[in-house]
């Protein structure tokens, strides 16, 4: 349903790809209110986004637009256009794709997928959430996770064997992160769903992702924790290393070693936004568009799991 106007939106710059684009902007979803601890001081219609989400992007040397929930097919084409890159954060949404962040990142995988597909280079990462929103994505809206016991526990990662050279993520990772990560508690997860092994497989997702690493939770339940696209710079992982650094509400990892080897996802992801030659026509445009646009409000004195956050009237 996308590739006619996409074809002819796109085609325009594909033949200009640039080996670095040292200008990248990143494209952050926003997601509802509604779903969040602070639902009491703001309308359920608004949206936000997690401030450290974006300081995550910007240390490694991105510029962040938000991009927004419940828009047109046309919206999230030109938004594609522009940016040089999705990230999908973590939260809570109906899981429902006809609206709010679950539609916002199914209109955007499948686009995304079609610009691949031309020899474009657009990559996302799915982060909790943003992970298990990919998934879902892949497989046409269905819901193929189960329940566990991961939220609030810090843990090392075990890389699947078979993936040690297939993995985008780890073949090419410093061995001193490599370390950190596969032997210290340090990837940060948040969540009641895993994705078992079992799972992947009967849905099919295996068609179209790799299982990286895995994971116990508190039961003792196997879930894996990072998948890559098998043909497309889609990455999602269901720890939060943004947290390592800028969220201090829960017992996350905050040791040198924890913020070192957390840096390398954000330092990848918004290296591989780099690949590609999207821009805004319009600087003026851009700069009108730019995060810098809203101020950040302190919620973490609210209880909530972030310390701030930007707010958005939709």
């Amino acid at each position: 349903m996308y590739l006619p106007v996409f074809l002819t939106i796109i085609l325009g710059f594909v033949t200009k790809l640039t080996i670095c684009n040292e200008r990248p902007v990143i494209g952050i979803l926003t997601q509802e209110v509604y779903w969040s601890s602070f639902n009491n001081i703001k309308p359920s219609n608004n949206s936000y986004i997690a401030a450290s989400y974006v300081k995550a992007i910007e240390a490694s040397g991105g510029r962040v637009v938000p991009v927004f929930t419940n828009r047109t097919t046309e919206y999230y084409i030109d938004v594609v256009r522009k940016v040089n890159g999705i990230l999908v954060p973590g939260g809570g949404c109906a899981f429902n794709i006809s609206f709010g962040i679950s539609q916002s990142t199914n209109e955007i995988f499948h686009i995304a997928k079609h610009i691949n597909n031309i020899n474009d280079h657009f990559p996302i990462l799915g982060i909790c959430l943003g992970f298990e929103l990919l998934l879902m994505a892949s497989i046409n809206g269905k819901f193929p996770f189960s329940k566990c016991k991961a939220n609030n526990l810090n843990l090392p990662l075990t890389l699947v064997p078979e993936m040690e050279e297939k993995s985008i993520l780890f073949s090419n990772m410093p061995k001193d992160i490599r370390n950190i990560l596969l032997t210290k508690p340090v990837t940060a997860n948040h969540h009641i769903k895993c994705m078992k092994k079992t799972n992947f497989t009967s849905m099919n997702l295996d068609k179209f992702w790799n299982s990286i690493t895995i994971n116990k939770d508190s039961n003792n339940l196997t879930f894996i924790s990072t998948v890559e696209a098998k043909n497309y710079p889609f990455v999602g992982l269901q720890f939060h290393p943004e947290k390592n650094a800028y969220e201090w509400k829960k017992n996350d990892p905050h040791s040198w070693s924890a913020i070192y080897s957390a840096r390398y996802f954000y330092d990848w992801f918004v290296n591989e936004c780099r690949k590609n030659n999207h821009r805004y026509i319009k600087n003026s445009t851009l700069e009108n568009e730019l995060i810098y646009n809203y101020p950040t409000t302190y919620v973490g004195k609210l209880n909530s799991v972030f310390e701030e956050v930007y707010f958005f009237s939709e």
